[in-house]
């Protein structure tokens, strides 16, 4: 009997462990998305960047400017996509498609969105 208590302790010790590093995942990842967000704005604003048809940001132009922080907001985007997606049970195309709904119904004045046919427009 105390050894299957022992057990029992075990195997709860080891979920709260996996759950707590998933919500400091979790809120790493918010944070560094938070950080980026002035930068992201900022190249909206100018027209250099949009919100593609993935549900990731994307060049509008041929100008790259801050390839750095676009690639690591999208690897963030992504992970927090197959996140979704395994929580849901479906695929994460399905959620990059929904969230690239949402993100295009979000884009403000003057910013760029991407089609489901491909073509930027500014909203």
């Amino acid at each position: 009997m105390k050894l299957h208590r022992i057990f029992q302790l075990s195997i709860l010790l080891i979920i709260c462990v996996f759950v707590s590093s998933q919500i400091a995942v979790a809120g790493s990842i918010k944070q560094r998305m938070k950080q980026r967000l002035p930068v992201i704005a900022h190249l909206k604003a100018k027209g250099l960047i949009g919100e593609n048809n993935r549900g990731y940001l994307g060049y509008v132009t041929s100008a790259k400017p801050k390839q750095d922080v676009i690639a690591a907001e999208n690897r963030d985007r992504k992970t927090v996509y197959e996140y979704f997606a395994k929580q849901q049970n479906t695929s994460v195309e399905l959620v990059e498609k929904i969230q690239a709904k949402r993100k295009a119904a979000k884009t403000k004045p003057g910013e760029f969105f991407q089609g489901p046919d491909g073509v930027w427009h500014r909203k």
